[in-house]
């Protein structure tokens, strides 16, 4: 993906453009195309593309028996003895 530092053919402003989906021959930055009013209604494909970021999910831990956290106590309370 290559952005260009050019001028927005809407608000005038020099920004990254893209070119519009809708009608080509026009260049816009990402505020014009989120605002534009076709953005949500007939633009299937937009220049400025918003998505969020999947989160990976979270492993879950398997439950420790009692007899393994007593050997985890026992085995901090010596480490701290130590130092």
């Amino acid at each position: 993906m290559t952005i260009y530092w050019e001028r927005c053919d809407f608000c005038g402003q020099h920004r990254p453009v893209k070119k519009c989906s809708i009608v080509p021959d026009i260049s816009v930055d990402i505020h014009c195309c989120v605002s534009c009013p076709l953005w949500m209604d007939r633009c299937k494909t937009p220049a400025w593309k918003v998505e969020a970021p999947l989160m990976a999910s979270a492993t879950r831990r398997r439950a420790l028996s009692s007899e393994e956290k007593e050997r985890l106590l026992k085995e901090l309370t010596s480490l701290l003895k130590e130092g």
